[in-house]
């Protein structure tokens, strides 16, 4: 069997070299497919490693946000019970509770109250000022609420804000209770989280006393290292809560860009579908002129499988050239890409510089290598089944 394969490879190789420039155009035409779908994918593979490490730069994987869940329409509150359950997960958890405050002058903002722990698995960074002290009515602003109250509110850090709070009754009775908070500081802008700039923050038990709540309205769960973070997910999922993290962002990215590079793939590969119908058309040709020599070969005694095994070789050799060429292809294709486009996207976006705009790895190669071969080989099947079918005697008749 081995030598009978290794005949009709040989028998292929030779017939490929008497039609060289027939030969070089098939292959041409399935290695500009391979390298069009080689290119593509490696610009769309470029694009979500770049928004991954923009990701992986702006936020800190090691923070999980916990908020109450829903299970059966029921909704699943963060209690002392929980609050304690979760500490098994992460090495800080901070509980906080969340206000919406209004001043005099119809300024909306919003209040976080936190604990120490909190200040540390978010990293909060004073500009100016100081923290507020524990069981005090004092206030830290975010940089982007700080800018508006000195704005708006002409407050400034040891100024005095008027707010109120509207509180619901056992009834449902709307009643608002007023508030008098000192600003004692500021944050850094932290450039990212747009929510702590926006944010403002007092003591977590002065919070939960204004407003009556045995309750918290969320968990900041910080880790030692992001490898732990599934893990973490997991069994603080299993309490029912739900869980959100930078690397829902990540998965949301990969499976946004999986999806336009299998459409801009498809597409591309348009183009292997000339590549095929060249194979088929080249093939079927083939047949007709070596009609004679399948006559001869068949009354000697050679069976269907075996015109079917000659034919097929080519159509195998053509595959593998033809996807070597297309992925050396693919790989210039992709380097000019890289040259032109990413200082194009930089100059027309505005957006950061960045090392590559393109990514080919391994299995792109493969895949594009793959594709060269199942292609050609499925190209071959109607035209070597055509010649296995050839009646010897009407074959002959032709010489």
């Amino acid at each position: 069997m081995v030598k009978l394969l290794i005949e009709a490879f040989l028998l292929a190789m030779r017939q490929l070299r008497i039609k060289k420039v027939r030969t070089l155009l098939i292959l041409l035409g399935i290695s500009v497919g391979v390298a069009a779908v080689v290119g593509v994918t490696s610009l769309g593979e470029g694009i979500r490693v770049n928004a991954v490490e923009e990701i992986q730069k702006s936020h800190d994987l090691t923070l999980i946000e916990v908020s109450p869940g829903l299970s059966n329409g029921n909704i699943i509150l963060i209690t002392e019970s929980k609050v304690r359950a979760v500490r098994e997960s992460g090495s800080v958890v901070a509980p906080y509770v969340k206000d919406a405050y209004v001043t005099s002058n119809k300024t909306y903002f919003e209040v976080n109250g936190i604990s120490a722990e909190y200040m540390d698995a978010k990293n909060l960074q004073l500009e100016t000022g100081m923290w507020f002290k524990e069981g005090t009515y004092q206030i830290v602003l975010g940089s982007d609420v700080g800018e508006k109250f000195s704005k708006i509110e002409g407050a400034e850090i040891g100024n005095s804000i008027d707010a109120t709070i509207r509180l619901y009754g056992e009834e449902g009775r709307a009643i608002d209770k007023d508030i008098t908070f000192i600003i004692a500081g500021r944050l850094k802008p932290t450039g990212t989280d747009t929510d702590t700039d926006d944010q403002a923050f007092i003591d977590i038990n002065v919070a939960r006393e204004l407003t009556g709540k045995d309750v918290y309205d969320g968990i900041m769960v910080k880790l030692d290292k992001s490898s732990q973070a599934p893990g973490a997910r997991t069994a603080i999922e299993k309490l029912g809560l739900t869980c959100y993290s930078a690397q829902d962002e990540i998965d949301s990215v990969n499976k946004i860009m999986n999806g336009v590079t299998l459409v801009l793939a498809f597409f591309s590969g348009i183009s292997l579908i000339v590549g095929g119908l060249m194979i088929i058309n080249t093939m079927i040709v083939s047949v007709y002129e070596r009609t004679h020599e399948i006559g001869i070969t068949k009354a000697i005694g050679a069976s269907e499988p075996d015109i079917i095994r000659m034919f097929l070789s080519e159509c195998i050799i053509i595959g593998v050239l033809g996807g070597i060429l297309g992925d050396l292809l693919g790989i210039i294709f992709s380097f000019l890409i890289d040259r032109v486009g990413r200082p194009m996207l930089i100059a027309q976006l505005g957006i950061g510089d960045f090392e590559h705009l393109t990514v080919i790895n391994i299995q792109i190669l493969v895949a594009g290598f793959l594709i060269s071969l199942v292609i050609s080989v499925i190209a071959g099947i109607y035209p070597a089944w055509r010649g296995a079918k050839l009646d010897p005697v009407k074959a002959l008749r032709q010489l």
